[in-house]
């Protein structure tokens, strides 16, 4: 008991706790359809394929869902088809070795990554706060924190690679490293590039090079690897317009927009989609000026706040937030209530308590991340959602949540930008007074002091 408790009270100790952690749940699980692109793309770019320029068909004795398709290849710059391919290649390199061990070795960059986010939290509160404590608390929130494990162990997205960059960044307060990794960050995933509006206008100077700098490293490394690799830039263009457009879905109201009682109706005018696919970049522009106006002072807090609202801007009119997208969120929020707004402690609970309720139902209560190991759980799972009669309920509770979630993003994002607004979840509310009637005890309204 004593052992477990110092592995537990050092910051060694809770890296091997956590990374373990990940380990067990890595080579047999996985999200069915990212799973099968990973591994059909990695097998392309081993062969010296293209993974943009056709459709993939399925990998013998690798494959074990949507068997009878041929999936696109990823939706990201070439860094990630590059990693995976070289993966493979260790994987093809090992005599006699079991499909497992490609799916243990493609979920490597997410676990190792996630490990690292949890040790960049702790990094980041240490140097902001001074507290060693306090640093270790928030590497073991984060390195058992379960919306985390799911994320990267179990559905295998490698997320948390792109937030350690951005938090990188965030702790070097813009320096041209800093930049240098945000431009890394975009490589590996879009995401990033909705900071760099904000930085172009608050920095001075030398340093509005910086963002040039995020911008040079993903185009320049793009143009080597397709030039080494001698891919056709084809397939790129067709992946950057569906990348920059979204893929609907989600946890926003998005998902209700294509419920089957709206999509008709909505489908008879034809810019419909094509604005709300794109609103995220006009919104985004106008939180950068927003922010690089009530956050002019550069010193981490300021930085964080405008961080944070420009996230929730971008959540609330991207077409289509995925459950994954949260990674960039939650380690922020949660540096900001632990350092300087503890009263905001539910709102970030309620976050991703949201979240992970959306995840539970999207993915069928997780059965479906079993495939890899249980091929009959993702058949069981696929059937439910398309045949079975009860498959209404799932529908009804992702449209549920995701009005929920808006909601919530909507005062998230006014928290942010008011500090002195209500920390008070509006959600909750209702609830609040609910209780307080039924034991009759009287309560001033709720709003901003």
């Amino acid at each position: 008991m004593r052992s477990l408790r110092s592995l537990f009270g050092n910051v060694r100790g809770l890296l091997v706790v956590g990374l373990a952690i990940r380990e067990l749940l890595s080579f047999w699980t996985g999200h069915p359809y990212d799973m099968e692109v990973w591994i059909r793309t990695a097998y392309s770019v081993a062969q010296g394929q293209n993974p943009y320029s056709a459709f993939m068909p399925p990998v013998p004795g690798l494959s074990f869902a949507f068997l009878q398709d041929r999936l696109p290849g990823v939706g990201y710059l070439p860094l990630w088809p590059v990693v995976v391919g070289a993966l493979y290649w260790i994987y093809s390199v090992v005599p006699g070795a079991s499909r497992f061990f490609l799916y243990f070795l493609l979920k490597q960059p997410p676990v190792v990554g996630d490990t690292l986010l949890g040790y960049g939290l702790y990094r980041t509160i240490h140097r902001w706060s001074g507290r060693a404590d306090l640093a270790l608390h928030g590497l073991k929130f984060w390195l058992l924190f379960p919306y985390a494990i799911v994320i990267s162990a179990i559905w295998g997205m490698f997320d948390a690679i792109v937030a350690v960059l951005v938090l990188f960044f965030v702790l070097t307060l813009s320096s041209p490293r800093g930049y240098a990794a945000l431009g890394l960050g975009i490589l590996l995933k879009w995401f990033p590039l909705i900071f760099l509006p904000f930085f172009v206008l608050r920095e001075t100077g030398r340093r509005k090079l910086g963002p040039v700098i995020a911008l040079a490293v993903p185009i320049g490394l793009t143009a080597v690897i397709f030039l080494s690799m001698a891919w056709d830039f084809i397939g790129l263009t067709a992946m950057a317009e569906y990348t920059s457009h979204g893929g609907g879905g989600g946890m926003t109201y998005v998902n209700l927009l294509q419920a089957p009682f709206l999509w008709p109706t909505l489908s008879r005018f034809g810019a419909f989609w094509l604005v709300v696919g794109f609103a995220w970049v006009p919104a985004i522009v106008v939180a950068a000026f927003v922010s690089s106006r009530r956050f002019a002072d550069k010193g981490p807090q300021s930085t964080l706040q405008a961080l944070l609202f420009i996230v929730s801007v971008f959540f609330l009119t991207r077409f289509g937030i995925n459950e994954q997208y949260l990674i960039y969120l939650l380690p922020l929020f949660y540096v900001d209530v632990l350092l300087w707004h503890p009263e905001r402690k539910s709102l970030f609970t309620l976050t991703w308590v949201l979240g992970f309720a959306f995840l539970l139902a999207d993915n069928d209560l997780l059965l479906r991340f079993f495939g890899p190991a249980f091929p009959g759980a993702f058949d069981i799972a696929f059937a439910f959602d398309n045949w079975s009669e009860f498959a209404w309920i799932r529908y009804a509770a992702l449209h549920v949540i995701g009005v929920l979630f808006t909601i919530h993003m909507v005062q998230l994002a006014r928290v942010f930008l008011v500090s002195r607004a209500s920390p008070t979840p509006w959600l909750w509310r209702p609830f609040a007074r609910l209780w307080s009637a039924r034991r009759g005890i009287a309560t001033e309204p709720v709003g901003d002091p």
